[in-house]
């Protein structure tokens, strides 16, 4: 590992680097050495959140500068200097915490402070990194010597800001970029929606990160979530980062007027609004509706409503305050016109309105607060047994503070269903209804929701089976007992898979034929067929694991 001294400072790179010379440090005067460091960082919008470089260095915060002595401990300000020339001009600069010996920095950062130093995206070049430490801003700092590693930065598009989730991961969504500092764009979102921006020079901007400061944004590491009201749907979102604050203007209902008339649906999966229609060839219609405006002043719980409306041509919509005909081409029809928000055209399209799909997962929110001494989240879920009857099963280890609601939507804080009557075995729910189940004693329980009849139950259970595996005739039928782990809800056993049945293999609850998962190892479906066996498995022992609170099941050969 390479290293530089200073001021009895330590600087090294954790980027395959090896030592070209010996170390040595003068007696007297500024204590520095010459250094060399290989090797190479490729960088990845994909990897942005993973750790790419590290610096390290001696602690220096009891010494001082010339000039100055008997300065108090961590005095000294130690700001780290990247540049893509050896002369550092331009360098950009990241000021370490006090008292602090060693920085981090992940792919994002990384790739932020090499495009802000000069370097260009997709090509491979050095990038020079020295300290710089001084006890005051009057007083000249003192550097170490240079050192250097390869990287090979991220393009990046500056004509857009780039949506993260609330973990920091690219969603593929962005905002356009209409003025300097200023990005605009229409989203479509869940309620409570958590998320930041993302500069194209990797500029990160979150909320302020301060009570009761909703909308005001900040790029300082101290920054928070920004975050969307309650209502999900449509958005269209401002953010102005010379301001330091954004908007975000729902959009609940669009009206189309003219050659077609009627209200239109917004599919938010495609960020699109549509309406059915017959119509052919050339029409001309107006679109209009009214948003309500969330900004610094209303915060996230009341709204300025205001008139809008979309104009200009069919290939370059504009929004605005007013409606403007439009004119749109048809052809032959499609059974559907559609106004798409993400590439501002409109025009016939397959995005006909359609009965929304039956989720596949139901989040069980709030089951497990005191386990974790955390907020609410949607790590628990019910998985779809009977489609037609929008019942739900699963298997959750229920440790609720306050009770739990149901979610059809991951992350999405709208559209729930909450409790009515009953106890925490059996009861009813209701659709938006603001309380919460009774939560049971602390344990693993089989929970069943019918979203059609609105109603719900909790029930505990003994013991775990499989059955079809094991046999040579491949048509025997027996219980095996699976064993409890340290995880709760996971079971396991080891089988001598001598033969397999036609209808594959299922899990079981205290012995009772009626109590079953199957489906695929991948999800497990209460009530549904055998999991198919591969005959790679046959012959062979093997360990058999399931998580039922995960509905998953694991074949490994032993």
């Amino acid at each position: 590992m390479k290293r530089t001294y200073i001021i009895g400072a330590v600087v090294a790179l954790a980027a395959a680097c090896t030592p070209a010379e010996d170390i040595r440090v003068t007696t007297t005067g500024p204590e520095r050495v010459k250094i060399s460091c290989s090797g190479d960082v490729v960088l990845s919008r994909d990897n942005n959140t993973y750790l790419a470089l590290t610096v390290n260095w001696t602690d220096n915060n009891n010494v001082g500068t010339y000039g100055v002595a008997g300065a108090p401990k961590n005095s000294t300000v130690n700001t780290l200097q990247f540049s893509a020339n050896q002369d550092f001009n331009p360098y950009t600069e990241y000021q370490a915490a006090t008292g602090a010996t060693s920085a981090q920095f992940t792919a994002g950062a990384l790739n932020t402070i090499a495009i802000k130093a000069g370097m260009k995206g997709g090509v491979k070049a050095p990038l020079y990194i020295r300290l710089a430490s001084t006890l005051g801003s009057n007083i000249t700092p003192v550097y170490s010597e240079v050192i250097s590693t390869n990287v090979t930065p991220y393009s990046v598009d500056l004509s857009v800001g780039h949506v993260l989730d609330k973990d920091g991961n690219d969603t593929g969504k962005t905002l356009k970029k209409t003025a300097d500092g200023i990005y605009e764009g229409f989203l479509g979102v869940a309620g409570w929606y958590n998320w930041f921006l993302l500069e194209g020079d990797g500029t990160k901007w979150g909320n302020l990160g301060q009570d009761g400061k909703q909308f005001y944004i900040s790029s300082a590491e101290s920054q928070w979530n920004m975050w969307f009201p309650e209502p999900a749907g449509c958005y269209y979102v401002t953010v102005d980062t010379g301001k330091g604050e954004w908007t975000a203007l729902n959009i609940p209902a669009l009206k189309i007027a003219g050659d077609i008339a009627g209200e239109m649906t917004y599919n938010r999966s495609t960020n699109s609004w549509s309406i059915a229609t017959d119509k052919t060839g050339t029409v001309k219609v107006t679109i209009s509706g009214s948003g309500n405006r969330y900004n610094t002043t209303t915060g996230d719980s009341s709204f300025d409503s205001e008139d809008i409306g979309f104009g200009g041509s069919a290939s370059e919509v504009t929004f605005g305050k007013e409606a403007g005909e439009i004119t749109v081409d048809l052809g032959s029809g499609s059974g559907a016109l559609n106004l798409n928000l993400g590439s501002m055209t409109i025009g016939s399209g397959s995005d006909k309105p359609t009965t929304p799909e039956v989720p596949v997962y139901l989040y069980a929110v709030g089951v497990n607060d005191g386990w974790t001494n955390a907020d609410w989240d949607f790590e628990n879920y019910l998985i779809l047994s009977n489609e037609s009857k929008k019942e739900y099963t699963g298997v959750c280890n229920i440790n609720s503070k306050w009770g739990y609601r149901f979610y059809t939507e991951k992350d999405n804080w709208s559209g729930f269903y909450g409790w009515t009557e009953g106890d925490w075995a059996s009861g009813k729910l209701e659709a938006d209804k603001d309380s919460n189940v009774p939560a049971p004693e602390v344990g693993l329980y089989l929970m069943q929701v019918s979203l059609d009849a609105l109603t719900y139950s909790n029930s505990t259970f003994e013991s775990v089976q499989i059955a079809g595996v094991g046999k040579d005739d491949g048509e025997s039928w027996e219980l095996v007992d699976m064993a409890s782990t340290d995880v709760a809800g996971v079971y396991e056993t080891a089988i001598d898979v001598a033969g397999k049945t036609a209808w594959g293999f299922k899990i079981y609850l205290d012995e009772d034929w009626d109590k079953s998962f199957g489906c695929s190892t991948d999800m497990l479906v209460w009530g549904e067929d055998g999991i198919p066996l591969g005959d790679e498995y046959i012959g062979t022992r093997c360990q058999f694991t399931v998580d039922l609170c995960k509905g998953t099941c694991e074949i490994k050969k032993l």
